[in-house]
């Protein structure tokens, strides 16, 4: 029996555990409200992983790499933030020459279930970087990715109302439960929107349908709007339905053709559309049936 407001994680029987791993210079701040919220769930923990980076032949001296790990505490300790939501996230600091495989050993060691990183952007000032560290951490299946996009790069994300469209998906089910546990860790509103379309077979038309509806009777979340829409392009009712929304979460593609592409060009223009803060969701399991092709 699943209690009344309880929200089901991908890893079942486990706690929560979040990493978010950040870099100096990056747009942190979005990220780590992300990660603190997600922490904030009954029993989670979380570590905001400070990486100092190790250039070759150059900070090899005790002196400069201090100087570094004083420059990263100082740069950390400025993006604390106001509001009411509890920090949760303890301050972990690593020397690095290699950001990926520093990332690995601390999701290992603390048996992580939840990623949290920059979506990178345009904007991003350390975007090429980003991009090249997500590559090599896609494959790895070894937690849920929580991708964080924001066109504020010096705000913490608290959104009032929240909206997760659920498809049906491999990752329908991460999605929902990132969403419950967003809401619940800002009180915010939360809807939860199926976007149907006919151009599809109508047999897994009717699958992620039963799927949707199956997920929402498990959240046992009576405060939840839920809303059915029906749109021949699934980015452009999400677009539609994001009005008014402070925060957008959907699913990330997932694809073994093509396993390092997150959305779809159509989705990702829907992404690039929107003026709140978006978090995508890359669910730690493939499905081993992925005829639905998008995860949400």
């Amino acid at each position: 029996m699943i209690h009344r407001n309880r929200v089901v994680y991908s890893h079942l029987g486990a706690r929560p555990r979040v990493i978010a791993p950040v870099l100096m210079g990056q747009m942190a701040r979005p990220t780590i409200s992300i990660g603190d919220a997600l922490a904030v769930s009954a029993g989670g923990s979380g570590n905001l992983l400070a990486l100092v980076e190790i250039r070759a032949g150059r900070d090899s001296g005790v002196f400069a790499q201090e100087q570094r790990r004083r420059d990263m505490l100082r740069w950390v300790a400025g993006l604390e933030y106001g509001g009411d939501i509890r920090r949760r996230l303890g301050v972990t600091l690593r020397m690095t020459a290699n950001a990926a495989s520093s990332i690995r050993d601390a999701v290992a060691e603390t048996e992580a279930t939840s990623l949290v990183l920059e979506w990178p952007t345009i904007r991003s000032p350390r975007r090429h970087g980003l991009s090249d560290l997500t590559r090599q951490l896609l494959p790895d299946g070894a937690t849920d990715i929580v991708f964080v996009r924001s066109n504020a790069p010096g705000q913490p994300i608290a959104p009032r109302s929240i909206l997760a469209s659920i498809r049906g998906g491999p990752s329908a089910r991460v999605v929902a439960s990132t969403a419950a546990a967003l809401a619940d860790a800002h009180g915010s509103t939360l809807t939860m929107v199926h976007i149907r379309t006919e151009s599809q077979h109508p047999d897994r038309t009717r699958r992620e349908w039963e799927s949707f509806e199956q997920i929402v009777e498990e959240m046992r979340r009576p405060s939840t709007r839920v809303r059915l829409h029906h749109h021949d392009n699934p980015a452009a009712g999400i677009l539609e339905e994001a009005a008014g929304h402070d925060l957008v979460i959907i699913g990330s593609r997932l694809s073994p053709s093509n396993p390092n592409a997150l959305v779809g060009r159509d989705l990702l223009r829907m992404v690039r559309q929107l003026d709140c803060p978006v978090v995508m969701v890359r669910p730690r399991i493939v499905s081993p049936h992925p005829a639905n092709g998008h995860g949400a």
